[in-house]
């Protein structure tokens, strides 16, 4: 009985001994490899943490609008003269062009809102019908047409509506200031025998050398891919201030200065990235 109450003791004291080994090789202790880092293993039942990925790129048409968008632009229209000055009428209208280079700047965190400005050349003009001398002939009935050419900087507000499939629809308004670069002008009168046309000649004294005007306009731009779209934009601009100049001669019957304002229509398409 003694001897059965020996092994007894023995047999408990061995399966201590398995069990305190066993509970040391599960601990965070032996399963850092004694690196000295205690915590390793307390979390090693867990599944492992997905690695994180990177935020995906926002477009153009995400919540964050880009800063600033570049392009070109090219447009055409009709463009005609105001007369202000008694005994002028209009005679007609001309073709106009406009291309240059446009600048959006978007100064908020949405893209709705942009500051629209860029650098532009201006071909604009119109046809005034009056009385004048006609050199070999004496008085009579000119309509002269008129051409200038400026250098212009708008500078205005143009609102976007969200995308639609990819269409932006958009309306823009603010103010052209225009610095004349050269205008030439043309006579057209009739004589007893026949119409007759004289060759452009230079009237760049005789315009005024800088145009204000106010311009109002609707359009709709395509999203190709990202920031790069096409769009499509019908302008109209008035100017504020006379066409002409100083230097320009006054009206023969009325003996007061020429004045005329100028207006256009511009059917512009461009791209934009």
């Amino acid at each position: 009985m003694r001897l059965n109450s020996y092994r007894m003791r023995k047999l408990i004291l061995l399966m201590a001994l398995l069990l305190f080994a066993g509970g040391v090789n599960a601990s965070p202790i032996a399963d850092n490899g004694g690196g000295g880092d205690q915590w390793t293993g307390v979390y090693r039942d867990r599944p492992p943490r997905e690695p994180r990925h990177p935020r995906p790129h926002r477009p153009h048409d995400a919540d964050f609008g880009k800063r600033v968008t570049l392009g070109v632009a090219f447009g055409i229209g009709p463009g005609w003269l105001n007369p202000r000055t008694d005994s002028v009428t209009r005679a007609g209208i001309v073709n106009t062009m406009r291309y240059g280079i446009p600048l959006d700047i978007n100064f908020t965190t949405k893209n709705n809102y942009y500051f629209t400005t860029g650098v532009f050349f201006s071909h604009s003009g119109g046809k005034l019908r009056f009385v004048d001398v006609i050199e070999n002939v004496g008085i009579g009935e000119v309509v002269r047409k008129y051409n200038a050419i400026y250098l212009s900087l708008p500078t205005g507000i143009k609102l976007k509506t969200p995308s639609m499939k990819g269409v932006v629809v958009a309306a823009q308004f603010g103010f052209l200031h225009s610095f004349r670069l050269t205008a030439k002008a043309s006579d057209t009168y009739e004589t007893s025998e026949r119409k007759v046309t004289t060759d452009k000649y230079m009237y760049t004294k005789q315009t005024a050398w800088f145009r204000e005007a106010g311009f109002i306009g609707l359009g709709l731009e395509y999203v190709i891919k990202d920031d790069f779209r096409v769009y499509f934009y019908a302008t109209y601009d008035h100017t504020f201030v006379n066409f002409f100049g100083k230097k320009a001669e006054p009206n023969l019957l009325s003996g007061k200065a020429m004045r005329a304002t100028a207006g256009n229509v511009e059917f512009m398409v461009g791209i934009c990235f």
